[in-house]
């Protein structure tokens, strides 16, 4: 069995005809035809139902599809991993973040002759396992005081380890649209009034640390999230052409205070939010690396 085979078979099912396909992948029908075929052959049963209308996947083609795509996909991404610039790369994860994006350009006009970068955005999950696997030579991350134990437990499982290097508060960020844009503060019990863009959600996200400080206060099931995202351009698109608001951590690089939004405090929210960067234990951060903390540290 090849990838060509599986790559056949995927982008037919996916046109529905056999001479779509060939266009995509600049070959001839017949070529496409007998690659399928052979494919058919090697598993001894038919993955395609052939019609004049077009082709289309068999209950047993239809099992063999899924697991095609999950191959294709995953060979793309293991060739994505591949080491084009002989080891002289920095590679980070992080959150979705503004201050991330505006530092890894400031990295760019220091190290951008030496270095290329690798970064990548996802669930403090993802961005552990990235880093515990070696995508990653560090991951940037923010968590509740009170989960900072449960996480180092679950760090430690992974061989990693979290340096902290600030606690941050809370706040609301709202846009030049939204009714509170010219106030300085908000109470936890108003709240529940706003309407939220959420960014990624898991254990760690930031409504789950927000529960953690205001417990009696307000549930964070009773807010209202009128957007699911986890693209940083759609929730500054909305926070400045909307009445949407989001939740995040109380800072805000320099450099994006061009954009016209504010951020009011959450009155009786203590700092509580830790922030810092994930790397495997006992390894020795690079020379770009250590920069690129210390400038991280230097905004924070």
């Amino acid at each position: 069995m090849e990838f060509r085979q599986l790559e056949f078979f995927v982008v037919a099912c996916q046109h529905g005809s056999l001479s779509k396909a060939a266009e995509c992948l600049y070959t001839s029908q017949p070529n496409v035809s007998k690659v399928i075929r052979t494919l058919e052959n090697e598993l001894g049963r038919p993955l395609l139902e052939r019609t004049g209308r077009g082709v289309s996947p068999t209950p047993y083609g239809q099992h063999v599809l899924e697991y095609a795509r999950h191959i294709l996909n995953d060979a793309a991404f293991i060739s994505s991993l591949a080491d084009r610039n002989q080891g002289r790369k920095f590679a980070l994860s992080s959150y979705p973040s503004n201050m991330i994006a505006r530092l890894l350009t400031d990295y760019y006009k220091v190290w951008g002759d030496r270095y290329t970068v690798e970064h990548r955005e996802g669930t403090v999950e993802e961005i552990s396992n990235y880093v515990s696997e070696g995508v990653s030579e560090i991951g940037v991350v923010y968590v509740a005081q009170k989960q900072l134990q449960t996480f180092k437990h679950i760090l430690s499982h992974k061989k990693l380890q979290f340096e902290p290097l600030d606690v941050k508060e809370a706040c609301v960020y709202v846009g030049p649209n939204h009714p509170r844009y010219h106030d300085t503060s908000i109470d936890f019990s108003e709240l529940s009034q706003l309407r939220f863009v959420r960014g990624i959600r898991d254990y760690f996200s930031m409504e789950h640390h927000l529960a953690q400080v205001s417990v009696g206060a307000i549930s964070t099931e009773e807010l209202t999230y009128a957007m699911y995202t986890n693209s940083d351009h759609l929730s500054i698109d909305l926070l400045l052409h909307t009445d949407i608001c989001s939740i995040g951590i109380d800072f805000l690089h320099p450099q994006y205070e061009q954009y016209d939004i504010k951020a009011l405090r959450i009155n009786n929210c203590e700092p509580f939010l830790v922030i810092g960067y994930l790397h495997p234990e006992d390894q020795i951060l690079s020379e770009s690396a250590q920069w690129f903390v210390k400038e991280f540290q230097d905004i924070l």
